[in-house]
């Protein structure tokens, strides 16, 4: 008899889990990934990543909030699934295809945390993810490169700050190094190769 109430005790601790789980995965579902709960978005100041899938946006954590108030502002990244998978199917991509893309945006996600490099943007809070989107939290930043360069796609309104922006020869010399500095730190250090080296996915 005592050996079937532990049994019978273990069975209903095991589906008390189950059932945890599967309310908490409904939940940010229906409300969304972790960062969209901690911070109020100002405004989009930019996209960036592969194809500019990401949207940058300026934010604050909430009030009551306990996130770590490291950063008066801080950049909430915002990557909408839903799109990503209907701009798949209209340029005719399969379904592996998009899984793989989003494989790939996970692991480098996990890649940035443990990453220590001023020319490296810094994470503040991790990936996590919904059904419809995925969300991560850095260190403020101003755009991409890309769009410094006037390359303005997936940026529902184009900040006055980037119209027409020009760099200056010292600014492209000095980007160029942090570039090269920050990937002789990825090869040599971390033993990591990046071999996606491109404005868009190069922050400021």
């Amino acid at each position: 008899m005592a050996m079937n109430m532990k049994t019978l005790t273990q069975a209903l601790a095991k589906t008390a889990a189950v059932i945890e789980k599967t309310v908490q995965t409904t939940v940010q579902d229906v409300t969304g990934p972790k960062p969209l709960h901690d911070y109020d978005l100002l405004h989009q100041i930019g996209s960036a990543g592969p194809g500019l899938a990401w949207k940058l946006y300026s934010a604050k954590s909430r009030s009551g909030s306990s996130i770590s108030h490291q950063y008066p502002t801080v950049c909430v990244w915002l990557l909408d699934k839903r799109s990503l998978s209907e701009a798949r199917t209209r340029l005719g991509l399969s379904k592996a295809a998009e899984d793989s893309f989003f494989g790939v945006v996970r692991a480098d996600a996990a890649r940035l945390v443990r990453i220590r490099h001023p020319g490296v943007v810094h994470v503040v809070q991790a990936l996590d993810e919904s059904k419809n989107a995925m969300a991560m939290v850095t260190e403020p930043l101003y755009a991409s490169i890309a769009n410094a360069l006037g390359d303005f796609g997936n940026i529902d309104q184009v900040p006055k700050e980037l119209n027409g922006m020009e760099m200056s020869l010292l600014e492209v010399k000095h980007g160029l190094l942090q570039v090269a500095e920050s990937l002789d730190f990825l090869h040599n250090n971390a033993h990591l190769v990046h071999r996606a080296i491109s404005p868009e996915v190069s922050c400021s």
